[in-house]
C-alpha cells in the first residue's frame, strides 16, 4: 500500500536498517514509481514501472545521497522519459544528467568531435600492422622467395636506425613523404648509395603490403613506386683509399700478387682457396663464398679437370626470373686439385659448403653457414692492393680479349651468368639445355697458363714481413671501422638528445604561455 512519505519518516525508516531485520519496500504515493527499499545492510531509492507485460526497475541512489524531494524529482523525470515512448529503463548517463540538474554532480566533459571521429576511425584498424611487424612479415616473404643474400641485404637496410621514427607507426598511416624525408636524411649525411639502397628496399616492401589478400592486415592500399633518394652529388666520390669505383681494371701484376699471397700460406687456408677460385674463374664473390660441395664434380670428358655447376639460387637474379639453367665453369687440373683438398680438409665439419663459416658472426651465434663474402674484400684490402673482386673480374675479361685473343662472346660464356644470352630468349629459356663446355674449356685452357705465369712472376717480401704487414693493415682497417661506427652512434645519440631537449623546451614554453 502506497504511503505519502515525509522526510522525517524517511529518516526513521532508514534508522531501522540493521542486521537481522526483515527487508521491506515502502511505496511513496508522492512520487510516481518511487520505492524506498529497506534491507539489513542499508536503504536505497528505486523506481518501478509497468509497461505492458514488462516491469522496469532502476536504482537511483541512497537516502543519505538523495533527499525525498530529490528522489521524487528523478522519479517524475523517469515517468516523463517512459511516457515519451521509450520502452527500456533510463541509462546511467541519463541518471547522471539528473544528478547534474540537482547539482549533485559536475557536468561531464564535452567530447571533442574531432578526437571522437579519429578514435572511431582508429578502432576499425586496431589490428593493423605497425612498421616493425610489417617489416618482419616482409622479410619472411623475402627469405621464402628470394636468395639468402638478398634477405641479408634487405634485413640490414630495414633495421637501419634512421627508420626509428616510423618503427611503431601503423603502416597505413605512413606516407611516402614520411619515408622520403628519412631517405633524404641518410642522403644528407653523405651515404648517398645507402639512401638509394634503402629506397629500393622500401618500394617492394610497400608493394608487398598493398597486395589485395593482405590489405585487411595492413590497411595499405597503394604502393610507392615514386619513392626515391635525392640525386647524387656531381662528380665521382672516391673511396677512402682514393680509388674511383668502377674505373679500375686489375693489372697483371695485381692478379699475380693476389694469387701468390693466397698460395703463400699467410692467410687462412679456406680463404686462400676461395680467393684463388674467385680470381681464376672471374665469378662474383657471393657465389664463391656460398659455393656448395655438391656442385663440384669431375669433368669426365676431360681427365684431371673439374666442373663447377652453379645453380640458379647462387646466380644473380636467376632464381627470381625462375631460370632453371645452371652456369657451368670448367676448372683446370691444378685448381681442381686444390678444391678437392679443401673439401677433404673440411669434410669433418659436416657442412654443405665448400668454404664453411670460419667463426660465429657474433658472440654466441651459430657457426653453420658459409664464408662471409665480405672476407674476400677485406683480405684484398689487407694485402694492400687496389683491386676489388669486381676489378679482378674486369682483369680476366680484359686480359682474355686484349692479350690472349679470346673473342668477347666466349669470355661472356665464362663471366656472364646468363652466358651472353638475353633473359627474354624463348629458345634458351624453354627449349635448350646446354652447358657449352665445348666453348668454355678452350677459354680456360688459354687463360690458365697466363694466369699461372702472373703468379710465378710475382715478387713477395719475406713471409714473416708479409704476414706482419697484412696483420697491421687488418688492425688499422678494423680500428677505422670501429671508429666510424662509434662516430655514427655518437652523432645519432647527439641528434636524439637535441631533439628531446627541443621538445622539452617547447613543452615548457607552452606551459608558461598557459600560466
Amino acid at each position: 500500500m502506497a504511503v505519502k512519505l515525509k522526510q522525517e519518516r524517511v529518516d526513521t525508516l532508514v534508522a531501522e536498517c540493521r542486521p537481522g531485520m526483515k527487508p521491506k519496500d515502502v511505496i511513496d504515493a508522492g512520487g510516481p514509481g518511487l520505492i524506498l527499499r529497506l534491507k539489513p545492510r542499508g536503504a536505497h531509492w528505486g523506481l518501478k514501472f509497468e509497461r505492458g507485460d514488462k516491469t522496469l526497475r532502476m536504482k537511483i541512489g541512497t537516502p543519505d545521497l538523495l533527499t525525498l524531494e530529490q528522489a521524487r524529482y528523478i522519479a517524475g523525470k523517469a515517468r516523463s522519459y517512459l511516457d515519451a515512448g521509450n520502452l527500456v529503463a533510463p541509462s546511467e548517463d541519463w541518471l547522471r544528467d539528473r544528478y547534474v540538474e540537482l547539482e549533485l554532480a559536475k557536468p561531464a566533459r564535452k567530447r571533442d568531435p574531432v578526437l571522437v571521429a579519429k578514435f572511431e576511425e582508429d578502432v576499425k584498424h586496431l589490428m593493423k600492422w605497425r612498421f616493425d611487424e610489417a617489416r618482419d612479415e616482409f622479410l619472411a616473404e623475402v627469405k621464402r622467395t628470394l636468395r639468402h643474400d638478398t634477405w641479408v641485404d634487405y634485413r640490414a637496410m630495414l633495421y637501419h636506425p634512421e627508420l626509428e621514427p616510423v618503427m611503431l607507426m601503423q603502416v597505413r598511416h605512413i606516407t611516402q613523404q614520411h619515408l622520403a624525408i628519412l631517405v633524404a636524411e641518410i642522403h644528407r649525411t653523405g651515404t648517398e648509395r645507402k639512401a638509394e639502397k634503402l629506397a629500393s628496399v622500401l618500394r617492394p616492401m610497400w608493394t608487398f603490403l598493398c597486395e589485395s589478400h593482405r590489405q585487411h592486415l595492413t590497411g595499405v592500399t597503394t604502393p610507392m613506386p615514386m619513392l626515391k633518394a635525392p640525386k647524387r652529388s656531381a662528380g665521382v666520390k672516391p673511396r677512402s683509399n682514393g680509388k674511383v669505383p668502377g674505373a679500375h681494371v686489375a693489372t697483371p701484376s695485381e692478379i699475380g700478387f693476389v694469387i701468390a699471397v693466397a698460395r703463400s700460406g699467410v692467410i687462412e687456408r679456406s680463404l686462400s682457396v676461395a680467393m684463388e677460385l674467385m680470381v681464376a674463374t672471374g665469378q662474383r664473390r657471393r657465389p664463391v663464398a656460398s659455393a656448395l660441395r655438391v656442385d663440384f664434380v669431375d669433368w669426365v670428358e676431360m681427365p684431371g679437370w673439374g666442373i663447377w655447376s652453379m645453380g640458379p639460387a647462387h646466380r644473380k637474379t636467376a632464381a627470381k626470373r625462375q631460370d632453371k639453367h645452371r652456369h657451368v665453369i670448367p676448372l683446370p687440373p691444378a685448381l681442381w686439385e686444390r678444391l678437392k683438398a679443401q673439401m677433404a680438409r673440411t669434410a669433418d665439419k659436416a657442412s654443405e659448403y665448400v668454404f664453411p663459416q670460419l667463426r660465429a658472426r657474433k658472440k654466441g651465434g651459430r657457426v653453420d653457414g658459409h664464408l662471409s663474402a665480405a672476407a674476400l674484400n677485406h683480405r684484398l684490402l689487407d694485402m694492400g692492393v687496389w683491386a676489388s673482386p669486381h676489378d679482378l673480374r674486369r682483369g680476366l675479361s680484359s686480359a682474355c680479349q686484349n692479350r690472349l685473343g679470346v673473342e668477347r662472346p666466349d669470355v661472356k660464356l665464362v663471366l656472364d651468368h646468363n652466358e651472353g644470352i638475353p633473359t627474354n630468349d624463348v629458345l634458351e629459356a624453354h627449349y635448350t639445355v646446354h652447358d657449352r663446355l665445348d666453348k668454355k674449356g678452350p677459354v680456360m685452357e688459354v687463360w690458365w697458363p697466363w694466369f699461372e705465369a702472373q703468379a710465378a712472376a710475382a715478387t713477395l717480401p719475406p713471409l714473416a714481413e708479409l704476414r706482419k704487414e697484412i696483420a697491421r693493415r687488418r688492425r688499422e682497417r678494423e680500428a677505422e671501422g670501429k671508429a666510424k661506427t662509434a662516430a655514427r652512434k655518437a652523432a645519432r645519440e647527439a641528434a636524439e638528445k637535441a631533439k628531446a631537449e627541443a621538445a622539452a623546451l617547447a613543452a615548457a614554453g607552452g606551459h608558461a604561455v598557459a600560466a
